[in-house]
């Protein structure tokens, strides 16, 4: 009977475990596929390795949704308008240093979420992962219009940045060189 279960016990230790973990973000029970399991959770996001090997980021703030989504759409590879598992999702493929990532923005109950992964698809995890959280309840117009004012909010940031720096560059220029200095005797 001792020799059975240290048996067991034995094989518990060197057979990964195929069940995944389960984590919370702003209420959202994700169950992260195993490959995964064991990364870094805040309040608002979950980060396994680097942001780029996977992480799950909560975007109800403003300004995290304009960056993120307005930096990985302006520099995609390409991207695509679908659903998985039943949610609506921009799914944006790009690159990073020669490796392949995917990132899909999809709204979770009334909230919108980034899930970023290093794959150059969706694959059969993520898909599963999806199929297993709450369901939307945001519309695909309100989805759309919250991505889409992302969107132009960066270009506009990026815009005004931009400008500043010409402005600067400029001044810089056509600033005079001499200098007239009157001293009084």
């Amino acid at each position: 009977m001792k020799r059975i279960l240290l048996v067991i016990i034995i094989i518990m230790l060197f057979i990964p475990a195929c069940t995944a973990g389960n984590v919370t973000i702003k209420g959202i029970d994700f169950e992260i596929p195993s490959q995964y399991d064991g990364g870094t959770l805040k309040d608002t996001s979950y980060v396994y390795q680097s942001g780029l090997t996977f992480r799950i980021l909560s975007l109800e703030d403003a300004k995290n949704l304009r960056i993120n989504f307005g930096d990985d759409f302006t520099e995609a590879l390409a991207h695509e308008e679908t659903q998985i598992a039943g949610h609506d999702a921009v799914v944006i493929h790009r690159s990073y240093s020669g490796k392949n990532y995917t990132t899909v923005y999809t709204p979770i109950g009334d909230k919108i979420f980034l899930i970023c992964f290093n794959d150059s698809y969706v694959n059969d995890d993520i898909s599963q992962m999806m199929s297993k959280l709450p369901a939307q309840n945001m519309s695909h117009d309100d989805f759309s219009t919250a991505l889409n004012n992302a969107l132009g909010d960066y270009e506009d940031q990026l815009s005004q940045e931009k400008a500043s720096i010409e402005s600067e560059e400029f001044y810089r220029q056509n600033k005079p060189t001499n200098r007239f200095f009157f001293f009084r005797f």
